[in-house]
């Protein structure tokens, strides 16, 4: 019994070395729900009103955005979403979007999410705000009213927001440069002097498309600023959707920011709040030097980029005009490329393998003696004989 009790024991500590440790909570141990995409003609309107999340998240010390705050807030500058449409109701964007039509009713919530990672108002006691917390916000209708894609009607936004005045216009889908609506709407955008930036890459996977590679995003319009997210090791997953060509990264990767009701916080993911992320940036940009032209703050964004197999975007740089090395846009395969995983750690990969061994090690002396020890006390610690 107590040797069976005893390879039990050992049995359940070499499991547990096995077993990869639980991953930590964010401190404040609250988990975010996620931000939908579009809704089915089941669902109702986003009601939920988030859940309060006071610590500041992960982009805000990447981007280094409080040292970019001193420099530029977005004052005076006018970004446009074009998608679900956005709700003025949450605190941080209260007062600083204007729609047009019907996008000042955001069924889905995702253009929501989107106009608060660009302008989120800075305010006391969160750790959230937007890329440029001063700029403007001007709701566009880019889908169907529960978030269904339309292509002609995300081109027609874009020359929309155009028309309006926006100085920045983001859009929630990957726009297709060889479509005639769509350089129509980018040959509007240029005449307006207006930066266009949009994802590089779908959010996600369309569902129904398991069993099959799906179909990476189409090459995006020349003059578009395109781009790819990444997450807080600066990768993308292996899973995420495929592109064909994209001209820089940005955090899109488990972001935080506001629903469409109250003031609770959701967390989103895809290239589309990458996108998001850029334009505000873009609006730091227009902000600091309104003296550039749409197409030069394009060029600054890549030129104080960090450099990579894909610029990774740089706020500071842009806005004070650091100057990084060029990187010419990425192209993709027909297979698409992904960008490269984070490099394993050696010696964090040494220390787990001494660890790990030096425990089994242990094991297995603990082993030996539960083994030997009940026979040498049956025996009153006597010599055995040895087998003939």
């Amino acid at each position: 019994m107590r040797r069976t009790a005893t390879v039990l024991l050992l049995a359940a500590a070499l499991t547990a070395l096995s077993c990869p440790p639980a991953p930590a909570d964010d401190g404040a141990g609250v988990v975010l729900p996620a931000v939908p995409e579009r809704l089915s003609a089941q669902q109702k309107c986003t009601s939920f009103k988030g859940r309060a999340a006071p610590d500041a998240p992960w982009t805000r010390g990447a981007l280094a955005l409080d040292q970019v705050w001193a420099l530029s807030r977005g004052r005076g500058v006018t970004v446009a979403v074009v998608g679900t449409g956005v709700s003025d109701a949450p605190a941080v964007l209260a007062g600083r979007v204007r729609a047009l039509g019907d996008a000042g009713r955001d069924c889905v919530g995702r253009g929501t999410f989107q106009a608060g990672l660009i302008a989120g108002a800075v305010t006391p006691g969160q750790g959230f705000a937007g890329v440029a917390p001063r700029a403007r916000i001007l709701a566009v209708r880019g889908t169907g009213g529960r978030g269904e894609p339309d292509p002609a009607r995300l081109a027609a936004g874009v020359r929309e927001a155009a028309a309006a005045g926006a100085d920045v216009i983001t859009v929630t889908a990957p726009l297709d440069g060889g479509d005639k609506a769509v350089r129509a709407a980018l040959g509007a955008a240029a005449r307006a002097d207006a930066l266009v930036v949009v994802p590089a890459a779908a959010d996600s996977v369309p569902s129904g498309s398991s069993g099959a590679t799906p179909r990476p995003a189409p090459a995006p319009p020349a003059s578009a600023l395109a781009v790819l997210d990444t997450g807080p090791q600066g990768t993308r997953p292996d899973s995420a959707p495929g592109f064909t060509r994209a001209d820089l990264t940005a955090p899109g990767d488990a972001l935080v920011g506001p629903g469409p009701v109250g003031d609770g916080k959701w967390t989103g993911s895809g290239a589309s709040l990458a996108a998001a992320v850029t334009a505000g940036t873009a609006a730091l940009v227009r902000s600091y030097r309104p003296e550039l032209t749409a197409a030069e703050v394009r060029e600054r964004l890549l030129r104080t980029a960090y450099p990579g197999d894909l610029p990774a975007l740089d706020p500071y740089g842009a806005v004070a005009g650091v100057t990084g090395s060029p990187a010419p846009p990425a192209v993709a395969s027909a297979d698409p490329v992904r960008l490269p995983a984070a490099p394993d750690s050696g010696g964090a990969r040494t220390t787990a393998l001494l660890v790990t061994g030096g425990a089994v090690g242990a094991a297995l002396l603990v082993a030996g003696a539960a083994a030997v020890l009940p026979r040498g006390r049956a025996r009153r610690w006597r010599p055995g004989r040895i087998a003939d």
